[in-house]
């Protein structure tokens, strides 16, 4: 099978012919400097790209929270770069909101996990301060919110269906925390067929190891480009 015809990487061969046009060559690896895979069949093209932004919510973005980092309001910003470059350009500017009944009666086993989800705190409860998207954000009535369940932003949520019906196969993926819910939807993402690409100045974490993390994401799942790079291949591939 030819990488023009995998699925969700239908426009890799109008990907190769711009680049080959224009000269353009991705970015290499940035924390597994040992690989030497082929990257250029996973170039992401504008009009079949979409940006997804994961739970950047008050309970993880405002350093004021014990769930969040304290560089929060840096990410915050670095997101808002990003997501105006997309809509710029028509990307779909997608966000995430991990959300749950108030009741709790939909959190299932995250209840023995977090004790700060249950009732009657249920910090991210539909409403609740915890739960709203952090002030900072430049959220603009074109961009799509999509409220999940759990960590994985496919399971339970039509952002499948939200994506396929936009004719993305590339994702360009931006939140908290990077190695909770932003990675195992990226990893769902790998997994769905769709090409991932993970912004690094625009993510971040509270927890440690997130290099180790990075560089399994790397090695398995997805690119991992700066804001800088992205706009650069975009912009380069544009048609």
């Amino acid at each position: 099978m030819t990488d023009a015809v995998k699925p969700g990487l239908k426009s890799a061969a109008t990907a190769l012919a711009r680049a080959a046009r224009t000269g353009y060559r991705p970015p290499g690896f940035k924390f597994n400097t040992e690989m030497k895979r082929d990257l250029m069949p996973l170039l992401m093209l504008p009009e079949s790209t979409a940006l997804v932004a994961i739970d950047m919510q008050n309970l993880f973005t405002d350093p004021a929270s014990p769930m969040a980092p304290p560089e929060g309001p840096e990410i915050a910003a670095g997101t808002n770069r990003l997501t105006a470059y997309c809509r710029g350009i028509g990307i779909p500017v997608i966000w995430t909101q991990q959300t749950s009944r108030p009741d709790g009666s939909d959190l299932g086993i995250m209840a023995d996990y977090w004790a700060t989800l249950r009732p009657p705190r249920n910090d991210l409860a539909r409403g609740s301060h915890g739960w709203k998207l952090y002030p900072g954000l430049e959220v603009h009535q074109s961009d799509i919110i999509v409220c999940k369940p759990k960590y994985n932003a496919f399971w339970g949520s039509d952002l499948e269906a939200v994506l396929r019906g936009r004719h993305v196969e590339s994702v360009i993926f931006a939140g908290i925390a990077c190695d909770v819910c932003v990675m195992t939807t990226l990893i769902d993402a790998f997994h769905r067929d769709f090409n991932p690409i993970l912004a690094l100045d625009a993510t971040g974490s509270p927890f440690p190891n997130m290099e180790r993390m990075l560089w399994h994401i790397e090695t398995f799942w997805g690119r991992i480009l700066t804001t800088d790079e992205i706009i650069m291949e975009t912009d380069t591939l544009k048609a």
